[in-house]
């Protein structure tokens, strides 16, 4: 899916599942903060 919100509810789509585990992982910094930062609004 290309859209940002569900086609039959509008709502916003969630992926369902995390991503694969890498020790490389070379955006576990960004997805970090993201995390902190919706926990701070809800």
């Amino acid at each position: 899916m290309k859209t940002e919100k569900c086609p039959s509810c509008e709502g916003t789509l969630r992926i369902p599942h995390p991503p694969k585990f890498s020790p490389e992982d070379k955006y576990e910094k960004y997805r970090r903060e993201l995390k902190r930062m919706s926990e701070k609004k809800g």
